[in-house]
This record gives C-alpha cells, structure tokens and sequence, in this order.
C-alpha cells in the first residue's frame, strides 16, 4: 500500500482507530500474536507510523517469549534500546498505551481483524481505480466478506454480459402467451423430491451438494427432473436456475407448461403431441391459461439460460452470479465432456464434476446435473456406478447419484413390488403389502447407488410412468438382483 497521507481523507479518516483497536487486543493478550503472525505484516498490512511501530514492538516481545506487555516488561525489553525507548515515550510511554487497553476488549480481536481486511482491501480497490468514495457509505456497513461477495458479484456480473456470446437467457414463468399461439398454428416441432419415498431415503436435495441424475439415451432424464427436483423445489420457496446446452427455450417451455398441466392442473384432454401439432380447443386453452397461471404465481423464481458448448467456464459462471440473487438450486442438462474424442476427454470430465460439486459448496446452493449412462448399462438389471462407464469418476464429488432404466416386458410380469402396510392410526408398519404391475402401462425403476444423506446401494423404486402425458406415479419399493461383472440382463 502506499503512505497514509496519498489517500482521500474520506478512506483513511478512521484508519487509526482501526489498527490501534486490533494492534493492542494483541497487546491485551500477546498470545494472539500468535493467531494473527501469518496473516498480518507491518510493511504491507499496516499504515499508519504509530501501527506499525506498537504492532513490530509487540511481535519482538512475543517473538521473546514475553506473556504480559506490563509496563515492567515494557521498559526491560526497550532498555539498552535509545531509539525504540524514545520512539515509545515520544507516543506517550506506557500511559498512553495503558489508557487504550482499558477500553479494548480482546474477546473482540477478530471483529477489529475484520475491519482491518475491509480497510485493506477498499484501499487496494481504490489503488485498482475502482470508485470507492461513492459506495463508501454502503462498504462500511459490510464485513469483510460481505465487502468480498459484493465485489466479485459486480465483476462476475461484468464479465458474465461480456463474455457469454451465444447465450439467451429467459424467464420461464412468464411470456406464454405467444409461444401457445404458434404451437397451436403447428410450428412446434419437436428442496423436496416431488415423490415421497424417494424423499424420504434422500431427505430432500441439500444444498452444497452436487446430485447427478442418469439414464439412458431418450429415457426421460430431463422430464423426470423437472417432477422430481424443479417444480417442487420452487413450490417450496426456493429459486431455481436451468441451465442447458442441448435443448433450447421453446423445448423447456413446451416440457415445462405440458407438466405443469398434466401434474398440477390435471388436465387430460390433450397430450403433449397436441403442443407439437396444435389445433388446440377452446377446453385447451383454457386448460393451458391456468397452467400458465400457475407457473406465473413463480415469477422470478425459475429462470433459464441457454449455452450453445459444453464449456464449464459458463456454467461457473452463471452460478456464481444467480447465488448472489439467491437462486439456491440449478439444473444443469446435460453435464458431459466438452470435447469426447480427446484422449484426455473422461479425465477432464471427472474435474468438470470437481469444479461443480467445489462450486456448490463455495456459493452455498444445491447443483443437479442429468448425465447419461454408459452404453453398455442397456444389458444391465441392476445398475449401480459401474453403469456410468469411463466417466464413474464424476460420482466421485457427487453427494447423491439416481439413476433409472425402463422395466422390459419379462420384468413387469414377475417383479414383485411392494409397499409398507399402514396402521389405523396411518403410520406405516413393517408388513409388506404386495403390488402387482399393469403389463398395459409402462414402468422405470430408480436406483441411488451413492447417498450421502441415507440409503443407498440396495435402494429400488418402481414409478409408473406416461411420455404423453410427463407424468411419474411412484408404485413402491422392489429388489433386482445385482448382475454385473459381465452378467447380461433379460
């Protein structure tokens, strides 16, 4: 830093009470030299004369082993010492140092530690250019890291419009109204699960934490997580940010509204092919109004934005700038390798998943990712991590991974679902009540081969499923024997 006197007055007016408030909690109690050594430096964290100078004395008499700076112990240690001995009596000798100890509490030392790094750090803006004179009034009523967050917020946010060439970003609970118009003319081509037993054996999805969500090829993995994670995390309170580099705006509103008006609405008379091709009724429009009212309760709760790569960069980016709106949770469809014929591809990928799950923690939000599973996972009952292929090493950070596969034919006549009886009183009991399946209807079976927050590995749920209509019923608990290590399934 520079001298004290090349600042604006308004930055430095209280800089002597905010070192001598810190220096002489060390002062009160020198072990505290101890905590602070590392972190605190006189020549380049200190500005003022009289900081430095009672901050370099304190350390020499801790450095000596020095446990009280008594006015004894003071004036033994600066014996011998002319020009240290005269420095301390030109600032008062030891009255002076005496009369602030009295009105500093030491339990206080990080508060003033604190102040000192905000001090510092509005002083190193101020020597990058930054205008801190205008938002001195706003900086002093924040923390250190609150300063910290506000900052890398404003240049996030900078580098985020300057950067994301490519990128639209959209509000899906708004705008519907034309997009209705022109599927009807035809031209669409194209922190609660939402299921109980799943949330109970997952407790809900947490924040920090990264959940990877696979399937198959075509399987439903975004429908699916739209039903079990977004809607009911956004009925809950929470904000959610899609982010997606396959499927662009009108595909999610298409998935979104048929949703929406299947599962909440409850509307029938129309299947998600009618979205496509049009020719809605007047019952249909009416249907999709309230789905679009629906959403519209929402607003500025569910936002999109669109990536045209695979780049992480982007995807970083758009979460550290929507936490700071506190957005808690985000959708990321679909997380796979930027580049697949690289040689480094699948390692590169397993860092991706680092990145996201380092990323989650930092900002304090929840990061759903779809994947797909590997190809050979198609011949497998059972699926467990080893269905991810060259990229199980994604799972690694991961904090809860789900993933499902349609039931085949010969699995639905003899498969044997259950679920738990309840009592008079509608607790559930141990007693297994069985469930036989509709061979008419089609069925997945979910699997959490990893869950940080409860059950996993032997963990089976049966859903009955409709693609026309997006919607997911959960039918009940079942075991599928493990068949890996080369075993082919049914």
């Amino acid at each position: 830093m520079k001298v004290i006197d090349e600042y604006p007055n308004k930055l430095t007016e209280n800089r002597e009470t905010i070192e001598a408030s810190f220096i002489f909690c060390l002062w009160k109690d020198p072990d505290l030299y101890g905590d602070y050594e590392k972190e605190v430096r006189a020549d380049r964290d200190l500005l003022t004369e009289d900081g430095k100078f009672y901050y370099s004395l304190g350390y020499e008499m801790y450095k000596l082993h020095y446990k009280s700076f008594d006015d004894a112990s003071i004036y033994s240690y600066l014996e011998g010492k002319e020009i240290l001995k005269n420095g301390f009596a030109r600032r008062g000798g030891y009255k002076s140092v005496d009369d602030i100890k009295k009105i500093i509490n030491e339990s206080n030392v990080e508060t003033y530690y604190d102040e000192l790094m905000k001090s510092n750090a509005i002083l190193s803006l101020h020597d990058e250019g930054y205008d801190c004179i205008s938002h001195l009034d706003k900086f002093n009523k924040m923390t250190y890291a609150q300063l910290e967050d506000f900052v890398e917020y404003k240049l996030n946010n900078i580098f985020y419009k300057s950067s994301m060439s490519g990128v639209t970003v959209a509000d899906l609970t708004t705008g519907y109204e034309k997009w209705v118009d022109q599927w009807d003319e035809g031209t669409g081509v194209g922190f609660k699960v939402g299921f109980p037993m799943l949330n109970y054996h997952l407790a809900g999805i947490h924040k920090r934490n990264l959940i990877l969500h696979l399937a198959g090829i075509g399987q439903g993995k975004t429908t699916s997580a739209l039903l079990m994670y977004v809607l009911p995390i956004i009925e809950s309170g929470e904000s959610v940010c899609i982010i997606a580099n396959e499927q662009g705006q009108e595909e999610f509103r298409q998935m979104l509204l048929a949703t929406v008006l299947f599962n909440k609405i409850r509307y029938f008379k129309m299947n998600r092919q009618k979205l496509l091709f049009g020719g809605f009724t007047e019952d249909d429009k009416a249907a999709l109004k309230d789905a679009m009212a629906w959403l519209k309760q929402y607003e500025n709760q569910l936002h999109f934005v669109h990536l045209n790569d695979y780049d992480i960069s982007n995807v970083k980016r758009i979460i550290k700038k929507y936490s700071k709106l506190n957005v808690g949770a985000y959708l990321f469809d679909t997380l796979k390798p930027k580049d697949e014929t690289s040689d480094k591809a699948w390692a590169d990928f397993s860092e991706v998943s680092k990145e996201l799950f380092l990323l989650a923690q930092k900002e304090d939000v929840a990061v759903i990712a779809t994947a797909q599973l590997a190809s050979n996972a198609a011949n497998r009952q059972f699926l467990d991590l080893s269905a991810i292929g060259k990229s199980r090493a994604i799972a690694e950070t991961a904090g809860q991974v789900i993933m499902f596969r349609p039931l085949r034919d010969s699995e639905i006549k003899k498969l044997k679902v259950y679920t738990y009886a309840k009592d008079g009183s509608g607790k559930l009991t141990s007693i297994k009540k069985e469930i036989e399946l509709d061979d008419q209807k089609d069925y997945i079976v979910l699997f959490v081969p990893k869950n940080r927050y409860g059950k996993a590995g032997d963990l089976q749920i049966v859903y009955e499923r409709n693609m026309d209509f997006n919607t997911m019923k959960e039918i009940g608990y079942c075991n599928i024997e493990f068949d890996g290590f080369g075993k082919q399934g049914n």
